[in-house]
């Protein structure tokens, strides 16, 4: 400040009163010269912004009460369109029909599950991942009544939280390819295992494997947008036809892979050898 005459500083800290209690305040240094500007002083003053503080307390609580509540009325709503969509297949017998409306609400689902996982969050922004492909696999292992035993599940993630609009579109993607798995590629009798890993790329390119970072609680409070991200969706079953191109096809699901790949601003390719591999390269979105 005795170098740069109209330097400006303002902090606003916490102190402990001589009566114990916490008091925030805002503290403000500036150089005042006198008439003539030939003299200058240090001046400094301290204000108390405690009341000011807690008012923004309060309402920060009452946003993210309002949030959850949001998440909370979606997530219902959503599991009203599923029973809907479960009761309107009541009325159908063609297998390709009940198929359709199986995987319609394997998607609604797939949604209420993020708006659950949100609402049950610290912070309503972002979502555990890991805790969120635990329930959307089970789900779907449920949905497609697989026989126990024959087809195991392997998740290979520690915990990350994703923002909405990454979480949303990713979950859907999981959804599909995992669906695709469970239809086709273990007939009646096989055994197998799906596997799903996902990996933090980082800026330099090195690869680092999402167990490696720190769990605390900052990480669920931001949401850090400069990471890429590796998504491996694999299964051992019959392999993938090679007489289909899975980015022209008349599939539903895989036409919705290919587009929300293209929402996330990603890249997606399939390795068809001994086993099934989509490799899905993407980063925060939003």
């Amino acid at each position: 400040m005795i170098n740069d005459p109209a330097l400006f500083i303002e902090h606003e800290y916490r102190i402990k009163h001589r009566d114990g209690k916490v008091r925030w305040v805002r503290e403000i240094i500036q150089n005042v010269s006198d008439a003539a500007h030939k003299k200058r002083v240090l001046q400094g003053a301290v204000y108390d912004i405690t009341r000011q503080k807690e008012a923004e307390e309060t309402l920060g609580k009452v946003e993210e009460i309002r949030k959850k509540e949001i998440h909370h009325r979606i997530k219902n709503n959503l599991q009203v369109i599923s029973s809907l969509l479960e009761l309107q297949a009541e009325k159908f017998n063609e297998k390709e029909v009940l198929e359709a409306f199986r995987e319609s609400q394997n998607r609604v689902a797939t949604m209420a599950i993020i708006h659950e996982e949100l609402y049950r969050s610290r912070n309503n922004e972002t979502l555990d991942f890991s805790a969120y492909l635990q329930k959307l696999t089970a789900d779907l292992f449920r949905s497609y009544t697989v026989r126990k035993g024959d087809v195991k599940m392997r998740l290979d993630i520690e915990e990350t939280f994703l923002g909405m609009d990454t979480a949303v579109p990713l979950g859907i993607i999981i959804n599909e390819l995992i669906s695709n798995s469970l239809k086709h590629a273990f007939p009646p009798g096989t055994k197998g295992e799906i596997r799903i890993k996902l990996y933090r790329t980082e800026k330099n390119g090195e690869n680092k494997s999402i167990s490696n970072s720190t769990n605390n609680i900052d990480s669920e409070s931001s949401v850090d947008k400069s990471i890429h991200y590796s998504l491996v969706v694999s299964d051992n079953g019959l392999g993938f036809p090679e007489n289909i191109d899975f980015k022209n096809t008349s599939s539903l699901g895989l036409q919705l892979v290919n587009i929300l790949v293209e929402q996330l601003e990603g890249a997606i390719e399939l390795e068809n050898g001994a086993e099934t591999t989509f490799k899905i390269l993407f980063k925060e979105n939003g």
